[in-house]
């Protein structure tokens, strides 16, 4: 009887230790299935443990190779443009997000209140097309003297962000796309899963990178109260609440207070952003 007691609290604590190293690798330290109501932020995964197409059928859906833009000539200078992208309603109800649209929303406010001239995707308008072209757009504005801001929140996977007709559109295609910019103040943020190689992929003299996840961490949507992603709505506290003007600090304090929120709500994360902007970056 000591034998088969034995054998069973040997078992119970394999199990349990799977447990805890299964829900501590990417998707926190805690099983979404033991979230309580009062708990009611949903994680946004790594879309590719969700993708259920065939292998044969993604293949076909992957943006890596692009060619550089040719910047505008002879354009006005000293012109602001931002391009806000917000995607929750993916193709097929099973990938749908909660508040990216929201993100995208409260973002385009910011920037135009900053001067910017915003174009805006959301949700079905945000497909792979629309947003190939809007990014072309964008980086062919990237002259000297003009300021570019881009904001994404959505599905991310493995440094990919992902458009509304479910393509994968890779860090590597971001960077050939600005790599002509002469734009010295530039500003991206990246709301999504998985997104942590866009901060070095697009690091360059002028820029700053703000990105809710590392390589192989989660970020989430937040709670009834926040209506934002968790690391959006901490950059939107900053902005309209503690009246940050620099994009710095207001990085900053997204990404302690998004820690701190996971620490009390058991989750693993790592925002962070990269700043190769001399000074401090006015939005």
């Amino acid at each position: 009887m000591k034998t088969q007691k034995w054998i069973k609290l040997a078992f119970v604590a394999l199990f349990a230790g799977f447990l805890l190293q299964s829900c501590s690798q990417e998707e926190g330290l805690m099983p979404q299935d033991d979230l309580t109501v009062e708990q009611a932020f949903t994680v946004r995964p790594d879309f590719a443990t969700i993708d259920d197409r065939p292998e044969s059928v993604i293949a076909q859906f992957q943006v890596v190779e692009t060619q550089p833009v040719e910047l505008l000539k002879n354009a006005a200078k000293g012109a602001k443009f931002a391009l806000v992208i917000g995607i929750s309603n993916y193709s097929g109800t099973a990938n749908d997000l909660q508040y990216c649209d929201d993100d995208a929303t409260d973002w385009k406010a910011q920037l135009q209140a900053e001067g910017y001239s915003v174009t805006i995707l959301t949700d079905l308008a945000a497909t792979k097309t629309a947003i190939e072209s809007a990014i072309n757009t964008l980086a062919s504005q990237s002259i000297a003297g003009n300021e570019i801001a881009f904001v994404y929140s959505g599905h991310g996977s493995k440094g990919n962000i992902i458009s509304t007709d479910l393509y994968y559109i890779n860090y590597s295609w971001f960077k050939t796309k600005f790599s002509t910019a002469k734009s010295t103040k530039m500003m991206f943020t990246f709301d999504a899963c998985q997104i942590g190689a866009m901060a070095s992929a697009l690091k360059a003299t002028g820029r700053v990178i703000a990105v809710a996840s590392s390589t192989n961490t989660y970020s989430y949507d937040g709670d009834a109260t926040m209506k934002n992603g968790v690391f959006t709505y901490y950059q939107m506290v900053g902005l309209d609440q503690l009246n940050y003007v620099y994009f710095e600090p207001d990085c900053a304090y997204a990404v302690t207070k998004m820690k701190e929120w996971a620490k009390l709500n058991r989750v693993r994360v790592a925002p962070s952003y990269v700043d190769s902007y001399t000074g401090d970056l006015d939005i």
